[in-house]
């Protein structure tokens, strides 16, 4: 009963916002490391400092939290991509407003992987996942991969013109693939990390072959 009520004094307040965010960053860290199958509650409350009905209050169950642990990353890396693409919107229409574009989401899309405070642990909370699915299946779509893609695709079209929807569209699909296969080599790259040269020598060269495949989507007029 004492504990129920204590729970309850926690709704809206500053310490239950701080409880929540204590438990989710004990649950990100130790997903990461672990995954989920591995990883219980008494490990995660005894880690943030809460008790055992902490979960449940905050989340529902186990899942709910493993959920929102991604929920919580994967919200702030589509902001970070999406607020880079909108931050090159307005590049006036010029023979390097493409390169901006691809060059912001590149980066956007790279760079976050090799933050040693949220960026390794995203690798590793992903890889897990791919290994031993937990999250809803459109989950990642539906909350990251279909909102920037729209933003790309538009954003791809206004400074390329002639560009079709349908052709930006294949092409947003092949910058991604190219993205992704880069993410997995630098997420590779744990004991011997990548360079902050090496890493803008990749992304330039991601953005050269990317701005030429774009280019070459566009009818030729005449």
């Amino acid at each position: 009963m004492n504990e129920g009520v204590h729970q309850r004094r926690d709704v809206g307040s500053e310490s239950g916002a701080q409880t929540r965010e204590r438990l989710l960053d004990a649950a990100e860290t130790m997903f990461a490391s672990r995954g989920f199958a591995a990883t219980s509650v008494r490990h995660v409350t005894r880690e943030a400092g809460c008790n055992l009905a902490a979960v449940n209050y905050h989340f529902g169950s186990k899942l709910g939290l493993y959920q929102e642990v991604f929920r919580r990353r994967m919200d702030a890396v589509r902001e970070q991509r999406l607020a880079s693409l909108r931050r090159v919107a307005a590049v006036e229409q010029g023979p390097g407003a493409l390169e901006a574009v691809l060059h912001a989401f590149a980066a956007s899309f790279i760079e976050p992987l090799v933050d040693q405070s949220h960026g390794r642990t995203l690798t590793e909370l992903i890889g897990r996942e791919m290994l031993d699915p937990h999250l809803p299946p459109q989950m990642f779509r539906a909350e990251i991969a279909g909102p920037v893609q729209q933003s790309l695709s538009q954003a791809l079209r206004t400074v390329t013109p002639g560009l079709s929807e349908e052709a930006a569209r294949q092409c947003v699909q092949s910058i991604v693939g190219q993205l992704v296969q880069a993410a997995q080599r630098v997420s590779r790259q744990q004991a011997t990390p990548f360079s902050p040269p090496a890493l803008s020598a990749l992304v330039d060269h991601i953005v050269r072959f990317s701005a030429g495949g774009v280019r070459a989507c566009v009818p030729a007029s005449g």
